[in-house]
């Protein structure tokens, strides 16, 4: 997503792992436009977009931000000082998790 955001025109979604605020953040900063939430509110109830939504004003309150929009791709491709070191950290993040979640599982079946 963060990689993405500006350089093609679209809205980008995440649609997955969006569980509470600090996860709609994230994809907000990364440049999202829309976080979808299904399979929280299907585990905890629509009632749960009550306390996403006033942690969401919380944060952006005490984070001096008066909208979405204006911390929509901040942490960004775009906005970082060294775009290599991004890419790089991005990429070690990726083998990480895949080394993780791969592993004890038998390579011969």
């Amino acid at each position: 997503m963060a990689i993405l955001y500006g350089r093609i025109q679209v809205d980008l979604a995440v649609t997955g792992g969006v569980h509470e605020a600090k996860d709609v953040l994230k994809a907000m900063m990364a440049g999202a436009k829309v976080a979808m939430m299904t399979s929280a509110l299907l585990k905890r109830g629509i009632g749960h977009l009550s306390t996403v939504r006033a942690d969401l004003l919380r944060w952006m309150e005490e984070h001096d931000y008066q909208s979405i929009q204006q911390m929509q791709g901040s942490m960004s491709y775009r906005k970082v000082a060294d775009p290599g070191a991004f890419e790089r950290a991005t990429y070690m993040k990726v083998l990480r998790s895949y080394a993780l979640t791969n592993l004890g599982r038998d390579e011969s079946l």
